[in-house]
């Protein structure tokens, strides 16, 4: 599967946005918190995601013909952990409000009611991805924050134990982690 690289999942949908909802939508996305506050953080599975509105195509002069889109887009892609289905699931119960305000404004959006129906919208305006590449693979998102904090410590250890002689060393390494399990 294109859209899989170990336990990750790549997914891209892009719907095409309501005549004159583009300004409803640019505020509803400028108003999503981010960080740790973000709609898709508090799902815990996201490793990364973004949404993009695409007003129109960019033209770089000839001998490019120029073209243009019949509406703007809504581009929605994220990398988490899992597959499609539960993720769609967790959307709903994680960030109800988020996606209703959100595709609400795309043409077709049938609404958040009906689970099976949001999450066949979004299977339709789904775009395969040909190439997925995940920096880790078979690592969760709670798998890289372990591994981060545990990091920090080592960090945090290596400057706190700066001068030690090995035996002092030694025993602050045994003191803060080994006795720690970590």
């Amino acid at each position: 599967m294109s859209n899989a690289n170990g336990q990750a999942y790549a997914f891209m949908a892009v719907t095409p946005i309501l005549p004159g909802a583009e300004s409803a939508l640019l505020e509803h996305l400028a108003a999503l918190p981010t960080g740790e506050a973000s709609p898709l953080a508090r799902m815990g599975s996201t490793h990364f995601a973004r949404w993009l509105v695409l007003d129109d195509l960019v033209y770089e002069g000839p001998p490019q013909e120029r073209d243009t889109l019949q509406s703007s887009y809504l581009f929605f892609v994220s990398n988490f952990d899992g597959d499609l289905d539960p993720y769609l699931e967790a959307m709903l119960e994680h960030m109800p409000a988020e996606a209703e305000a959100l595709w609400s404004c795309c043409v077709g959006f049938p609404g958040i009611e009906d689970r099976a129906s949001f999450k066949a919208y979004l299977r339709h305006n789904q775009l395969n991805t040909t190439f997925f590449v995940s920096a880790y693979p078979d690592a969760t998102v709670d798998d890289v924050r372990r591994n981060l904090a545990l990091r920090q410590r080592v960090s945090n250890f290596a400057i706190a134990a700066q001068g030690l002689d090995s035996s002092s060393l030694r025993q602050a390494w045994d003191q803060e982690f080994a006795q720690a399990g970590a």
